[in-house]
């Protein structure tokens, strides 16, 4: 199998909750990135091409380019996280080595997990996971493996 034949990530994704459905967002990742005003992973970017966003196993991720109603509600839900994120007396920020988006290499939140990391993997990591030996320390085990679309 060469590199190209390699099932990505997303594939990986796609094949354990049998997604098979073809979805073509509406909106440009060239748009979405001027209007953030960043380049985005490219895992990121292949999974919500793939998927037009929603709930991953408990793991809610908005789609900016779904179409335009899902960029004003991916849009809406980052400035609120941002805001609680960033205010100064919930003490998130404290003892950390790293800024918040839109600052100069500051993190973008990409969903609601509270914890980072390569969407896609963490992804992965959530959807094959039997328990709560996981990144989020959630326990997993009764939950189904699944991945609810949000409608459009």
């Amino acid at each position: 199998m060469t590199h190209s034949e390699t099932p990505s990530r997303v594939d990986e994704i796609a094949a354990l909750l049998g997604w098979q459905r073809q979805f073509t967002p509406e909106r440009s990742w060239t748009i979405v990135e001027q209007d953030l005003g960043i380049a985005l992973p490219s895992d990121y970017k292949e999974l919500l091409t793939r998927f037009p966003g929603g709930v991953f196993r408990r793991i809610e991720i908005d789609s900016p380019v779904a179409n335009d109603k899902a960029w004003t509600k991916y849009k809406r839900a980052l400035d609120e996280l941002l805001e609680i994120l960033g205010d100064e007396d919930l003490e998130y920020l404290d003892k950390v080595d790293y800024t918040l988006y839109p600052e100069p290499g500051g993190l973008l939140p990409w969903g609601a997990d509270g914890q980072g990391g390569p969407v896609t993997q963490l992804l992965y990591e959530i959807l094959t996971n039997t328990g709560q030996g996981n990144l989020l320390r959630w326990d997993f085990t009764a939950l189904p493996v699944e991945y609810i679309p949000y409608s459009s």
